[in-house]
């Protein structure tokens, strides 16, 4: 009974998914940490947070208003300055600062506007979250 009850909650759990990408700013203690979590293996969807840290001054989560599809994730990340940061998630527009870190504002996803430099973009390869950084030009 016990052993058919591991495999089962194996079978439950395997389509599942918990995993993270960063960008680091200035080394591992400034950095933009985004997260992908899928509660159950029969929703395709995710929730995703935002995690801005700059160690030892500020490290906040934040919870983005969204629900994006658990395999088909990207994320491009702009830097806009001032440690001021936009974040592009399928048609919806965070600012987010690694100032204070406090501060998370959405904004009006208009295509034309000018975000900064594109950084790179987090994506799904193999079913696990990576950061891509924007090649140098």
């Amino acid at each position: 009974m016990r052993k058919t009850l591991i495999v089962l909650m194996a079978v439950f759990l395997a389509g599942c998914v918990d995993d993270s990408a960063s960008y680091y700013i200035d080394g591992r203690d400034h950095s933009l940490t985004l997260r992908r979590q899928q509660s159950y293996f029969w929703k395709n969807e995710a929730a995703v947070s935002l995690v801005a840290a700059r160690v030892p001054e500020c490290q906040r989560l934040h919870r983005l208003n969204t629900a994006e599809p658990a395999g088909e994730m990207k994320a491009e990340l702009f830097a806009a300055g001032d440690g001021t940061w936009n974040l592009r998630l399928g048609d919806q527009l965070w600012q987010v600062e690694t100032t204070t870190c406090n501060s998370l504002t959405e904004l009006q996803n208009d295509p034309k506007a000018d975000l900064g430099q594109l950084v790179g973009s987090f994506v799904v390869k193999g079913d696990k979250l990576v950061f891509e950084a924007t090649p140098a030009q």
